[in-house]
């Protein structure tokens, strides 16, 4: 349910075709650049990323700037003077690049739509990390991402500090409020949790009231590996983690933002889990320098 500080994965290369593809066309190409720097070879730039955000970003996305150059040439060097998870301050630069003239140009959006996007990503979790630095409570991402980012969206999570939730509806089985109204009810819900089904895999049951809580810790202990305790007030999420206290862990959702996440966590909950981290974290504000004065 978690993935390592970064393994590549093939559908960033694709993902990275398909960036390629929107921007440069089939087959590539830049009109503008090819017509003022027409010597692809010859026309050697240097380029440098620096912030220009107001405050300090915590950046991601350094591998897959270093795939879009490898894919546009081989004569592009790439020198990072960050890391990713690393934070940049506003004016600061975050890498030099050295290479034609027409791979610095062909890359520029593209490189800089994937760095904002995920570098704000990162951004958002540190500072939700932040406000719960004194708790023991982990902060988990969703399956709220943009359709074909999820694996670098995660990524991003992990460099702000985060820890991943399940990468899909494959790799653990989570019983929502959804699964339980249709079966008719909690106890239903957890009959149907063969050990075959569960076997090898995590199993999270979301509840939404203590009365739900009391039947999966009677029904539900050789099947549940944790509970999701959805949109509950603080006074019954303090109650329901103490139920769970030295049995099973305890995971809060719903509707929780900068201003009630250390409240959340104060509760005692092991988790908490953040949409908005994904789908609200905007943009940062990065910006591409270039020198072509020896073009």
């Amino acid at each position: 349910m978690s993935i390592t500080p970064w393994q590549p994965n093939p559908l960033d290369s694709q993902l990275i075709d398909l960036a390629f593809a929107e921007d440069l066309g089939l087959p590539y190409s830049d009109v503008t650049t090819m017509a003022l720097f027409p010597n692809t070879n010859h026309n050697i730039g240097k380029a440098s990323i620096l912030s220009k955000h107001s405050e300090p970003i915590v950046i991601c996305g350094l591998p897959i700037v270093q795939m879009i150059f490898e894919k546009l040439s081989d004569q592009c060097d790439v020198q990072s003077v960050f890391q990713d998870g690393e934070k940049l301050a506003s004016g600061e630069t975050l890498l030099l690049v050295t290479g034609p003239a027409q791979a610095l140009l062909m890359a520029e959006r593209t490189l800089l739509n994937f760095l904002q996007h995920l570098s704000a990503i990162a951004t958002l979790t540190r500072r939700f990390v932040n406000q719960i630095e004194h708790t023991k409570t982990s902060i988990l991402d969703t399956r709220k991402t943009l359709p074909g980012l999820r694996h670098l969206e995660k990524y991003a999570v992990y460099c702000g500090g985060g820890v991943n939730h399940r990468m899909g509806l494959y790799d653990a089985i989570m019983v929502k409020d959804t699964h339980i109204d249709l079966l008719g009810g909690i106890h239903h819900a957890l009959d149907k949790l063969t050990s075959n089904a569960t076997k090898n895999l995590p199993v999270i049951v979301e509840i939404r009231t203590q009365q739900e809580l009391e039947v999966v810790l009677q029904k539900g202990l050789q099947k549940v590996t944790r509970v999701l305790l959805d949109n509950m007030s603080l006074e019954l999420m303090q109650n329901c983690v103490a139920m769970c206290q030295q049995i099973m862990p305890t995971e809060a959702s719903g509707n929780i933002h900068l201003n009630n996440v250390a409240a959340v966590a104060q509760t005692g909950v092991d988790f908490i889990s953040i949409g908005r981290l994904t789908h609200s974290a905007g943009n940062v504000d990065l910006s591409m320098k270039c020198d072509f004065s020896d073009a």
